[in-house]
């Protein structure tokens, strides 16, 4: 599943699907924002309609612009894809494990 900037209607879809039941969802006409909840890993991605992303896993922190979103089939990651920029954010096995409990 893979999606421009413009197809924000199925972004935001899938990302809600993808993070459902995991944390703390937040969906608006600009911004698609993902918080994981205590006790579990804390983790965290916000994606913006102009294309900004803001990512917060452990030990690192990214803050960058994209254009194109791609999804994996089994929604259990994403990719970012900007001009000269790509990033991949991974639901951590432990939130994945909350999933198919």
């Amino acid at each position: 599943m893979n999606f421009s900037i413009e197809e924000w209607g199925k972004i935001s879809e899938c990302f809600v699907e993808m993070f459902q039941g995991l944390g703390s969802i937040e969906t608006s006409e600009e911004m698609l924002q993902f918080t994981s909840i205590e006790p579990y890993v804390a983790t965290g991605i916000s994606l913006s309609r102009q294309g900004k992303l803001a990512a917060n896993m452990p030990l690192h922190n990214l803050d960058s612009t994209f254009n194109r979103v791609q999804f994996d089939n089994s929604l259990e990651s994403l990719t970012l894809i900007g001009e000269t920029f790509s990033y991949t954010y991974r639901i951590p096995t432990e939130l994945l494990e909350r999933k198919s409990a």
